[in-house]
């Protein structure tokens, strides 16, 4: 009888273990600001292992491209902007919590305001890190090098400096999705459902993103009317909604 209560104990341990596991989130990146490189202090811990909420797939990520991760923060924290002015007037309207789930227990349902976090704070990501490229702030990028569209008016000029989108899509998958990508569910279990469906909504939010690159007034951009500049678009009209056909998606 010891041995039955032992082993129930155990695995209680071992599942309260996985639920925190599972609680913790990259969004908390958005909760406590991080350090730009120039600003860490010489012998001072490893910035990557003092940050809560990463995957191990994410914190080497996160060693990989330290200069990065404020601009992930941004990406998260703007997310989380657009998700509260979507859902203002709704009985959830995606406030957080003071942990490193940041919207709590809810996430842990497959329901539409899930989806559409995932999907939002994915676009935002791509947002922060496109932007940082064409700003300078990152030396593994740099401006959008994008061809000429075979549709824009020949009075239209096309040069300067745009967000680099598709830098920003490539490095924001990676990192979004890594925590998905390591988790290792039996085929067709709810489990495993639930892992698609996260990625999907990410993959939602990154193409929404991508393709919102909207005319805009900038002083140095990639498109030119002359004075408007090709960026991403970073107010509600380019937003993610969880009611469009085709995604997010739910379980």
């Amino acid at each position: 009888m010891p041995s039955l209560l032992l082993l129930f104990t155990a695995a209680l341990l071992s599942s309260w273990a996985q639920l925190l596991t599972d609680a913790n989130s990259w969004w908390s990146l958005a909760m406590n600001p991080v350090q730009r490189p120039e600003m860490f202090i010489i012998g001072a811990q490893p910035v990557c292992s003092q940050l809560p909420g990463l995957s191990p797939g994410q914190r080497k990520l996160c060693q990989l491209y330290q200069e990065h991760m404020a601009y992930i923060g941004e990406g998260a924290k703007t997310g989380i902007k657009e998700c509260q002015y979507q859902f203002r007037q709704r009985r959830w309207n995606c406030s957080t919590v003071d942990n490193t789930s940041v919207f709590g227990r809810v996430m842990q349902i497959g329901s539409r305001e899930t989806a559409f976090t995932y999907a939002v704070s994915a676009a935002g990501v791509v947002n922060a890190i496109s932007r940082a490229c064409r700003e300078g702030e990152l030396s593994t990028c740099g401006c959008s090098r994008t061809a000429r569209p075979k549709d824009l008016p020949r009075d239209w000029l096309w040069g300067g400096c745009g967000d680099n989108v598709e830098y920003g899509y490539r490095f924001a998958k990676e990192f979004v999705d890594a925590r998905e990508r390591e988790k290792n569910f039996a085929k067709g279990s709810e489990e495993q459902g639930r892992v698609l469906m996260n990625l999907q909504n990410n993959e939602a939010g990154r193409r929404v993103r991508r393709t919102s690159t909207l005319p805009s007034p900038h002083t140095a951009g990639q498109l030119a009317h002359p004075g408007l500049s090709q960026e991403l678009w970073p107010g509600h009209e380019g937003s993610v909604h969880s009611s469009n056909r085709g995604g997010p998606y739910r379980c």
